[in-house]
């Protein structure tokens, strides 16, 4: 089962250049082992600061844009033009920068229904693995919430126990409907990279970290009920990416 393999920094921003340095690394990996990057991301500031950076001139030419592509593993159900919105936060430097070889499929939330929005983008990603013949995500890049969250699937949730479909409606969650993609998709999912900063991160933090020890040996399905949703996954490839505001422990 996936173990904690913690990789601390200062600040957040020394958290992002990290993340960017790994992407850069790990995409140009991944394309040469299998001609294409299928990345899974989500919102928040560690995100949107990492889209923002690898679009800068420092990074822009050191990816091939043309061979990655970028799904969201959960939207929250507001219009694309909505403030709230997490693909609305970054697509200026998402579409503006990288010449228009980028390849990113943002959740429709402009469907008429949650429902109908869900069922939209699982056809999406689901073409778009059987394109490049892959079952899961090559990487995805989570955030965890101040309540032990991560990619729009809280406690308690109906979603968190979706065992046949790969992206679900969410409309028993905080605040917004959501449309996420389940923890049976995501766990097929070949490398899952968390990024939390930040002292208000850093109760939930400790506890999924804890119970990811607790639940060591435990496959994920059986976690689902017994502890945050940030401790369900349990790949070995996971990589979890902090500030020392977040986690004070010394790596």
């Amino acid at each position: 089962m996936g173990q904690n393999k913690i990789k601390q920094y200062a600040e957040p921003s020394d958290v992002i250049r990290a993340l960017a340095d790994d992407f850069v690394a790990f995409t140009d990996e991944e394309i040469e082992r299998t001609h294409s990057c299928i990345v899974g991301i989500t919102g928040g500031t560690v995100v949107n600061g990492l889209m923002e950076l690898l679009n800068s001139p420092e990074y822009i030419d050191r990816l091939q844009w043309d061979s990655i592509f970028f799904v969201w593993t959960d939207e929250r159900f507001v219009s694309q033009s909505d403030k709230d919105n997490y693909f609305n936060r970054v697509k200026d430097v998402l579409l503006c920068k990288a010449l228009g070889a980028a390849h990113f499929l943002p959740i429709n939330t402009d469907s008429k229904t949650v429902v109908e929005a869900a069922e939209e983008y699982e056809k999406e990603v689901k073409n778009v693995l059987m394109a490049h013949n892959k079952e899961g995500l090559d990487l995805v890049i989570l955030d965890l919430g101040e309540d032990g969250h991560t990619a729009g699937l809280f406690a308690g949730s109906h979603a968190l126990r979706e065992t046949e479909k790969a992206v679900v409606a969410v409309e028993d969650g905080k605040v917004w409907e959501r449309i996420s993609m389940t923890f049976q998709f995501l766990a097929k999912t070949d490398w899952i990279w968390f990024a939390v900063v930040g002292e208000n991160k850093k109760a939930a933090l400790t506890k999924v970290l804890y119970q990811r020890e607790d639940y060591e040996d435990t496959p994920w399905e059986r976690r689902i009920g017994r502890v945050l949703p940030g401790a369900v996954l349990s790949q070995d490839n996971m990589q979890w990416y902090v500030d020392e505001a977040a986690y004070p422990n010394k790596v």
